[in-house]
């Protein structure tokens, strides 16, 4: 995403912010203040925060565990792109206590999918794809945290 208008700070912190939601699931602002505090943005307001998120189209939805959490609005997301690495494809990796849902960017949800199809990892017991969506079932609910771990390792999201 480009952020030509702004200022060399500003840009930066959209950056580190996109990045943030990209690969952490925040319920409130704060959270994502203190992250940014923690990357160097020692001063910044949560108004600041909140203009941020209004910049970058972040909207609220709900996860796996039926928490509000804030994301990137699929359809600000960028087009498909076959040089994107599986990491870059990759939104948020979530797990409850039978399944596991991968958020991806709009268009890759099958591309995911057949990639885990791939490596045949013998505790999935299936996986559905939608455009920018993977439901996975794990062979054993009770495994599902540890499926959960495999993914995340092997889409390197971790």
């Amino acid at each position: 995403m480009e952020y030509g208008d702004y200022s060399p700070k500003e840009q930066l912190q959209l950056t580190v912010c996109q990045s943030l939601i990209a690969e952490k699931s925040y319920l409130s602002q704060e959270e994502i203040r203190r992250d940014l505090q923690d990357r160097g943005f020692d001063s910044i307001s949560q108004s600041t925060v909140s203009r941020l998120l209004k910049l970058l189209g972040v909207i609220k939805i709900r996860n796996a565990k039926g928490q509000k959490i804030y994301s990137m609005n699929p359809q600000l997301r960028p087009a498909p792109d076959a040089a994107r690495s599986i990491s870059e494809m990759v939104v948020s990796v979530e797990h409850n206590s039978e399944f596991i849902l991968i958020h991806t960017a709009a268009g890759y949800g099958r591309a995911v999918a057949r990639i885990l199809d791939y490596h045949q990892l013998p505790e999935i017991l299936g996986v559905v794809a939608g455009s920018s969506i993977v439901w996975v079932a794990p062979r054993v609910v009770k495994r599902t945290a540890l499926v959960h771990k495999q993914i995340n390792y092997l889409l390197r999201t971790h």
